[in-house]
């Protein structure tokens, strides 16, 4: 039984190996790329690398990705800013069209409930209460088709639009 147990603590306690591929290309200037990711070689390496044997990986020595010179990436970087705030506003609009929804299909719920609450108990104020709950309704309405016009013309990820649909699908016309 000890022996067991021994032998079962040396296992787990027992250091484990991983090797990964360590692949190399030369581009057509003579340089030598080396990684460990294919996609980090340069175009031109494409089907070329080859699988490095690392027979004694201290003779390995890692080279890293070259930096962009300075200057070219200035104008890369600018675009990248203006499509993420281009992607930011795009978002916030959408955001926006998500709560109206919910709004709007909360707004018609509760006129709902309070007409059918008016009209149970039947009382003097009732027809008060049921013409303004009459007019929160009309106002859901009208609040569900301009959000289903400006929805025609926007990009709106497939899943938010779902959602803003379900929303404005509680919203009888």
């Amino acid at each position: 039984m000890q022996r067991i147990l021994f032998l079962l603590l040396i296992m787990v306690c027992s250091a484990v190996t991983v090797q990964a591929a360590i692949y190399s290309c030369r581009d057509k200037q003579g340089k030598l790329f080396i990684t460990d990711n294919l996609q980090a070689l340069p175009a031109e390496c494409s089907g070329r690398a080859q699988v490095v044997e690392a027979k004694d990986p201290d003779n390995l020595n890692y080279v890293p990705a070259q930096a962009d010179p300075q200057g070219s990436g200035a104008v890369f970087q600018q675009n990248v800013r203006a499509a993420e705030h281009k992607q930011r506003q795009a978002q916030g609009r959408v955001e926006k069209m998500l709560l109206r929804a919910e709004q709007l299909a909360e707004q018609y719920r509760q006129a709902v409930q309070e007409k059918n609450n008016a009209t149970r108990r039947w009382s003097y104020g009732s027809r008060e209460i049921i013409k303004k709950a009459d007019d929160r309704i009309k106002k859901a309405r009208e609040g569900k088709k301009q959000l289903t016009a400006e929805m025609q013309g926007q990009k709106i990820p497939r899943d938010d639009e779902r959602k803003i649909v379900s929303w404005l699908d509680e919203v009888a016309d």
